[in-house]
């Protein structure tokens, strides 16, 4: 019946059918990658909002900001309309005149939301938890298909430390915040090797000249050769990706930042 079946579409309808090496028969597909926008979001945690005097300039990097904005210099700042968002450093902060690292995609006006964030993960959990997160904006969802993590540090590393510190004794926590209220844990990581388990792609990078060392390590979900699965969030029920800071990072390492890679999905 199966055979027949396939026959008769093939013959019909024109339908490419192809026979593998044991006879099994199916319809012939081409996997081809979303041509949705890319998404590379890095886990942050909001410090406070801002407003602008006037609509920022597309192409431009500078713009005006409310009196007592409250910006300072490396501070990750988001610009939001609901519909595009963007994410630029703060370089310079002269008076309300900020100056940022990345032109303005788009003309964003003094209704719409901003925010000041912080991407630096150095910070000392270990009495309140400190969380950072990836959140799609509301009216958006998003499929989360890797997320990389980076350190740098003046001292060597290897698999038993975290970065070049001692190990976690709490520990790291990757998980989803639901809709529901409730959360999927995916990962808890104490050392370099904690997370390396899980990864698909790591690498230590040796010191070099006047430079540091570092290490690098990439979680893949997306992709048959990996877990085949990928992590979708909807920002309009509030879903997010979120990185919990359990212990005292605030000193040993020169960098500690995670990034969340992926997609849009349109209707």
């Amino acid at each position: 019946m199966g055979d027949k079946l396939m026959a008769l579409l093939s013959a019909k309808r024109g339908i490419p059918i192809e026979r593998s090496e044991r006879g099994n028969e199916g319809v012939a597909v081409y996997v081809q990658d979303q041509t949705t926008e890319a998404v590379g979001r890095p886990f942050a945690r909001v410090l406070g909002s801002f407003g602008i005097v006037s609509a920022t300039v597309a192409n431009s990097r500078s713009f005006t900001a409310t009196p007592g904005h409250g910006i300072v210099v490396g501070e990750m700042l988001q610009f939001d309309n609901n519909v595009i968002f963007m994410e630029a450093m703060a370089l310079t902060v002269v008076g309300d005149v900020i100056t940022v690292d990345t032109p303005f995609n788009h003309a964003y006006l003094a209704t719409d939301t901003f925010s000041r964030n912080s991407t630096d993960l150095r910070v000392n959990g270990s009495v309140t938890p400190v969380i950072f997160s990836v959140a799609p904006l509301a009216g958006q969802t998003n499929d989360v298909t890797r997320v990389t993590l980076l350190i740098e540090s003046a001292q060597a590393m290897d698999f038993t430390q975290f970065g070049s510190i001692s190990p976690l004794t709490v520990g790291c926590v990757l998980r989803v915040k639901r809709a529901t209220g409730e959360y999927k844990n995916l990962l808890n990581f104490k050392t370099n090797g904690d997370f390396i388990e899980e990864a698909n792609t790591e690498l230590f990078q040796d010191k070099k000249g006047g430079g540091g060392f570092g290490f690098t390590a990439t979680l893949i979900f997306a992709g048959q050769q990996n877990r085949g699965v990928v992590i979708r969030l909807d920002g309009t029920r509030g879903e997010q990706l979120e990185l919990i800071v359990q212990d005292n990072l605030s000193a040993g390492l020169t960098k500690f930042h995670m990034r969340a890679q992926g997609s849009e999905i349109q209707d």
